[in-house]
Order: C-alpha cells, then structure tokens, then sequence
C-alpha cells in the first residue's frame, strides 16, 4: 500500500504546496507555524512534517495505534469531532481520508474551524463519489462532491481550492489489492465504491480573517 491514504507522504507534500504552505521542495515557508494532524494514525505525517520544521502535532482516537510508535508523544489520544484544544490554537490543520469516515464529519468540520486562528487553512484529502444514491460514510447525505462543498460553507470556511486526484485513488486501489494489503472490510468497501463512481479530491480551506459581523462593526 501507497501509504495510510492515497499517495501517501507525497500527497501531504501536494497538500502544503496547494496552499503555498510550503515551498517547491517541501521546504516549509514559515517555521513557527502550528499544525494539526486530525486522524494521525501513527504519527508518519507528524513526523514527516516535523521534519520540515513545522510546529506539527496529531490527534487520533486508536490510541493504541500511536502508544508504542516512534514519535507516539507528538500524537494525543481523542476524537477529532470534539478536540480537547482551545480556540484559534492552530495555524494549520490537516485530514488527509480521515473526516468521511470519522463518524460525524460536518463535527469534525466545525472542530477545526474552532482550533484554527482567524486566516488559518484546513488542507483536506478524501473521497466523494459520483452518483446520487452514494455512500454517506460521516455525512448527512450522499457523499458527493458538492455534498463536501455544501458542508465545507456550512461549517463556515470559504474554499480556495479543490483539485480532483482519482488517479492517485486508482493507484491506491491497485497497489492495496496487489501488495495484499486490503482485508475483507476494505475489499467490500472498494467495491461498493467503485460502483458509486469514487472519486478522489484535495481541498485548501480557509478561515475568514473576520466573521462578516466583526466586518460590518457588530460583534
């Protein structure tokens, strides 16, 4: 398997540059900033991104996933649908195929708004699908892309950008079922997927600088 998502590491690297979070190269353009990972597994992507200088913790509520893995102290236990930080900690959030499957994700979605500052960015990766009578996974309705769309307003961010990678969910798939990585739950989940037409996209989402309130001069 690629990674603990499609296109693994790589894919986190194509996140940063989307949002100019991080220079050609990886090369992090501000190194004091705060970044959490919202689904960390076993900290690879914590890892990855203290390498590049980042300020990076992760929350994943498998808490026995990260409890014996390198690097397990920069990962807390808890759930990414309520996180036990205070408002405006971060600068940065990432969740890279972790909201629709996190059992509520317009939660999840609220959650990190709440922990960025006012100008802090969300970098998402998951899936959607392209049919109607689609999956819902974590949300209120079929998981399309202008489900995700509607959810990502809703819970108050204002999309910058979103680039559509199903390749790299096509090579995913492939290199799962070829390297015997997939068990019978996830075999299931392909193929249910493939029928709903699953597609694979990256998101950078902002927080507004000002609520449109604090704009107009109310509070």
């Amino acid at each position: 398997m690629i990674g603990g998502h499609p296109g693994g590491i790589r894919l986190t690297g194509r996140l940063l540059e989307l949002a100019g979070a991080a220079a050609p190269g990886n090369r992090p353009v501000e190194t004091d900033q705060k970044v959490l990972d919202l689904g960390a597994g076993s900290g690879e992507t914590v890892r990855y991104l203290r390498s590049l200088g980042y300020d990076a913790a992760g929350i994943d509520r498998e808490a026995d996933v990260t409890l014996h893995s390198p690097g397990a102290n920069s990962v807390t236990a808890g759930d990414m649908t309520a996180l036990p930080f205070s408002d405006g900690t971060y600068d940065l959030c990432l969740a890279e195929c972790s909201v629709a499957v996190c059992g509520d994700g317009p939660a999840a979605l609220r959650e990190a708004y709440r922990v960025l500052r006012p100008g802090g960015s969300l970098l998402l990766s998951d899936v959607f699908f392209a049919k109607e009578n689609a999956p819902c996974l974590s949300m209120p309705g079929p998981l399309t892309l202008s489900c995700w769309e509607r959810e990502f307003h809703r819970a108050g961010y204002v999309i910058e950008k979103i680039s559509d990678e199903t390749a790299l969910w096509k090579e995913f798939f492939l290199e799962s079922l070829w390297n015997d990585n997939a068990d019978d739950a996830l075999c299931g989940f392909f193929k249910e997927a493939g029928r709903a037409g699953c597609g694979y996209f990256l998101a950078w989402l902002k927080k507004p600088e000002q609520s449109k309130g604090e704009k107009d001069g109310f509070i």
